[in-house]
């Protein structure tokens, strides 16, 4: 399904996490601080989920609980941290299959 290795997959969400890092450390420049820290945190640690998943279980697994947990998300979501997960999610996705969640082609 996924055709990416799994060492790269690995890098890409380590270099992910180091953005939403250096986020947590910019935020309290922002005009809204803590805003932008639970949404720098809640991608953090959506990353760092997916890195979990993907040593533990491999990519295309992975793929399929982070998309299973995407569908769980509210179609308008309001809070800073929902917004983190949703656009940690979908970085996620466009790493590794190139694509939107909405367009994704899942074969179970």
């Amino acid at each position: 399904m996924i055709a990416l290795a799994q060492a790269d997959v690995l890098k890409a969400l380590k270099r992910c996490r180091c953005l939403a890092k250096q986020d947590l450390v910019l935020c309290q420049y922002q005009a809204d601080p803590t805003y932008w820290r639970d949404y720098a945190l809640a991608r953090y640690k959506i990353y760092q989920w997916l890195e979990e998943q993907v040593k533990e279980r491999g990519v295309n697994r992975t793929y399929l609980l982070a998309v299973e947990r995407y569908s769980g998300l509210p179609l308008f979501v309001s809070s800073s941290a929902e917004r983190g997960v949703k656009e940690a999610l979908e970085v996620f996705f466009l790493c590794t299959a190139g694509e939107s969640p909405r367009f994704a082609k899942v074969n179970v």
